[in-house]
């Protein structure tokens, strides 16, 4: 999510206050288990509080030093900490998501199919959802779940965020739009990319990367604004969904 840095941070803490709620306590989480779903435990009052850094352009230099200068400006240990993930860089955040965890922290990733230079506003590159689809990009999708189960810790994924926006490539917009497909009664843009995401996490739950929760992440509002383009009409079920995010 590429986004300026006054709303990046305000974007994060309203993601993340959605997606679940305890305040000004370092994450729980239950003793990760391979072979079985990981759960974070939520707090009795309150919410966590979370952040959406400047890791820099990409949104991917994670540094210690970032981390605590931002929690002495805002006066407050950050329970979950978000940076991105791009397709284009074809490897998984490892040095990243250990960083955030030692600090104690619960890691949300940003993962995004997107190639080089990053540019918004721009139709689909390599990394298309048809191209997904097809199977192209599978042994990079098993390479990252793979990192991602050795990780061995919890953490959040979005993939796919803000797909209801034209200015990422992954956007209805781009794969049919507002054309009606009666066989699934959705239209072509959504039903792409819930195939993609649910073809994405089906994958990656076959690595057995049980330490991965799924946020569905939209913009508050869609762009173009027309009810095709509306959140429901891409939401992949709750079956592909653990906690949802949005961006105001």
């Amino acid at each position: 999510m590429r986004i300026d840095p006054v709303s990046k941070s305000a974007v994060a803490v309203i993601v993340v206050t959605l997606a679940i709620t305890g305040c000004r306590q370092r994450v729980a989480v239950a003793q990760v288990d391979p072979n079985g779903p990981v759960e974070v435990v939520i707090p009795e009052h309150g919410a966590y509080t979370g952040a959406f850094m400047d890791f820099g352009d990409e949104e991917d230099d994670v540094t210690l030093e970032t981390i605590e200068d931002f929690e002495q400006m805002v006066g407050k240990h950050q329970a979950i900490i978000a940076s991105s993930s791009y397709w284009g860089e074809q490897n998984f955040p490892v040095d990243n998501l250990n960083i955030i965890w030692r600090h104690g922290s619960l890691p949300l990733v940003f993962w995004s199919p997107w190639d080089k230079p990053y540019e918004e506003d721009h139709g689909p590159d390599k990394f298309s959802l048809t191209e997904i689809l097809a199977g192209k990009w599978d042994a990079y999708i098993d390479k990252w779940a793979d990192a991602a189960r050795d990780f061995g810790h919890p953490m959040i994924v979005v993939f796919g965020v803000e797909m209801n926006g034209t200015w990422f490539p992954w956007s209805g917009a781009y794969y049919g739009g507002a054309q009606w497909d009666p066989e699934v009664k959705n239209w072509k843009g959504p039903e792409t990319f819930r195939k993609a995401y649910r073809y994405i996490v089906d994958r990656v739950r076959a690595r057995g990367a049980s330490n991965i929760k799924w946020m569905f992440h939209t913009n508050n509002y869609p762009y173009p604004y027309e009810i095709w383009n509306c959140a429901p009409a891409y939401y992949p079920g709750s079956n592909y969904v653990d906690w949802l995010g949005i961006s105001v």
